[in-house]
């Protein structure tokens, strides 16, 4: 029952997202045509609200109620086939006037949730044509935000790459033959393009709407058929991944009566809780198990006590073995010795959690042994020298973290099933904890009108990560006579110049930029989208396994190093 019913709950999430691309397209090109491609007047604008809601009505929500009525109806059917199993009266076993009155009823329910969030977004577009003719903005860009609105995609940027996928996806979205390609492309844009960086926009709230919808109204007719029944007891069914919550790892395949079920959901909390009635939401947002009702008299069960919080089974452990991970043989150049040196160097700055995580990703496709260390996620190719020493002759004893900076880039991207975007430029909840990590310092809105470090207090890491020391340099005709005095920098430890390179992200590049000989990426480089937050991810990686240099980082941006640790915990537990 629960594959069915996960099976009927992507098919329903799926048709809405077709629908939304029709949607954008049949709105843009009504706009388009009203108004001739030419800025829109405020007159236009009002005009054009009609038309806009009349698309909303025939495509949108038309298209939801055939969906309601059409998976409705297949859910009901599968519940009635499961009561029809059971042994209880024939009577209980079809639909009666009053389960038809029920499903209707949730089925209203249900269309009214469509409903509330297309109205909702009708007066979005509505105000962004309105707007565009206020502020006089070009009609490339209102049709741009337009569409990003509706799906949360297809804004440009200053990048070639992500230009060519956004080409990519207007041109084949209604190619059934390259559905695969195109989704997998919208995936990639769909948060960084939204209209805002948290990705608001009608499709994630209906799709979200689309899936969760089948499972409630299961949810609620079951139970309307097994109060119909008499049934007092119900079993909680369905399969554990490594991220299930705690509350449907105590509850699984236990019988409990509705009195117990209840009493348990208004006497304890779990992360993920949702409001409502525990056999609608059960464990919460997305939850995917289901309470089936069943007799104990039947035989089959027997009544469970609810679970005491020691006896919620904790969640599946990680797996404990761990081996070294090959990337050497993917050197273009270099002896067998090289390519050994090479994999000895990089696995000895893992810890094991890492190299489980980079044991389960693909590959780089080639590593490049020379000087200039880069990841290049559209070829998927690393470049680290293995003999090459960052930091010159003076500190020549501590470890080069080049190759373990870059692959952390590449896990990045990887773990997104991306060329074109990394996991950290697009999570919402990692870029938050970095505006997070700001606020808890003096800034400035320098940058492009973002938060910047301001100089007095990247001035105060300098001192932590950096040592001066006095050089006196000599005539080399007369080795007596003193020339000048002066200062020379070194870093205080290994690992170190992540650290100064995070500090460098947070100022924007100013922190490089104002000290000579500091580590970071300086002001143009972070003039590129997305630059912050994958720099600040790799250098992370980087020092995973170097405790000194990760704790002093952890005191630097606390939130950023939580939100990163769990992204590892996710990599670490995934299934692929």
């Amino acid at each position: 029952m629960s594959k069915i019913l996960e099976k009927l709950a992507d098919q329903h999430e799926e048709r809405i997202i077709n629908v939304l691309y029709k949607l954008e397209e049949d709105v843009v090109k009504e706009v388009t045509r009203a108004t001739k491609g030419q800025l829109v007047s405020q007159r236009l604008a009002i005009q054009l609200r009609p038309a806009i809601k009349k698309l909303i009505d025939e495509s949108f929500l038309d298209e939801a109620d055939t969906i309601i009525n059409q998976e409705y109806n297949k859910i009901a059917k599968e519940v009635l086939d499961r009561f029809g199993e059971m042994p209880i009266p024939s009577k209980f076993k079809s639909l009666t006037e009053v389960d038809l009155r029920t499903i209707n009823a949730l089925k209203y329910q249900s269309f009214s949730g469509f409903e509330d969030i297309a109205e909702r977004f009708l007066k979005v577009i509505n105000d962004e044509v309105y707007q565009s003719t206020i502020a006089g903005r070009p009609f490339e860009d209102m049709v741009s935000n337009i569409r990003s609105h509706i799906n949360g995609v297809y804004k440009s940027s200053n990048s070639a790459e992500i230009n060519e996928l956004v080409d990519f996806i207007n041109e084949n979205k209604f190619d059934n033959a390259k559905k695969a390609q195109v989704e997998e492309a919208v995936r990639k844009l769909h948060t960084q393009y939204a209209s805002d960086r948290a990705g608001n926009n009608l499709r994630r709230y209906a799709s979200q709407i689309a899936h969760d919808s089948v499972m409630q109204f299961h949810g609620q007719f079951t139970v309307a058929k097994a109060k119909e029944a008499g049934l007092t007891h119900y079993t909680y069914t369905g399969t554990l991944v490594r991220d299930s919550r705690e509350f449907c790892r105590g509850m699984l395949n236990r019988t409990l009566t509705e009195e117990q079920i209840r009493e348990m959901w208004n006497t304890r909390a779990w992360q993920g809780k949702s409001t409502g009635d525990p056999f609608i939401v059960r464990g919460g947002y997305r939850c995917r198990h289901t309470w089936l009702p069943t007799d104990p008299a039947w035989g089959e069960e027997t009544v469970d006590d609810l679970p005491t919080e020691e006896e919620v089974p904790p969640p599946p452990p990680p797996r404990t073995t761990v081996s070294n991970v090959s990337i050497g043989f993917l050197l273009n150049t270099g002896s067998d010795n090289v390519r050994k040196a090479y994999d000895d160097d990089f696995n000895s700055q893992l810890n094991n959690q890492q190299k489980r995580i980079a044991q389960k990703f693909d590959k780089p496709k080639r590593i490049i042994n020379q000087d200039d260390g880069y990841y290049q996620a559209s070829t998927g190719t690393l470049s680290a020298n293995l003999d090459a020493k960052r930091f010159g002759k003076d500190l020549e004893e501590f470890k080069d973290a080049v190759i373990v900076h870059e692959y952390g880039h590449h896990i990045d991207y990887v773990s997104n099933k991306s060329r074109f975007e990394a996991w950290s430029e697009t999570n919402q909840d990692f870029i938050n904890a970095i505006n997070d990590d700001l606020r808890l310092y003096k800034v400035r809105r320098t940058f492009q009108g973002r938060p910047i470090l301001e100089k007095g207090e990247y001035e105060k890491f300098h001192k932590k990560l950096y040592s001066t020391e006095k050089k006196e340099i000599y005539s080399t005709s007369d080795p007596t006579r003193l020339i000048t005095t002066t200062n020379r920098t070194h870093l205080r430890s290994e690992g170190f110049d992540s650290v100064s390179d995070i500090v460098d992200a947070l100022s924007k590049g100013t922190f490089q930029n104002d000290f000579d000989g500091v580590y970071g990426h300086g002001v143009s480089y972070y003039r590129r989208r997305g630059a912050i937050q994958k720099e600040i991810f790799a250098n992370l990686f980087a020092i995973r396994n170097n405790k000194k240099a990760y704790n002093l980082a952890k005191s630097i941006v606390p939130n950023t190093v939580r939100e990163f640790e769990k992204r590892l915990d996710e990599l670490d537990k995934m299934e692929l």
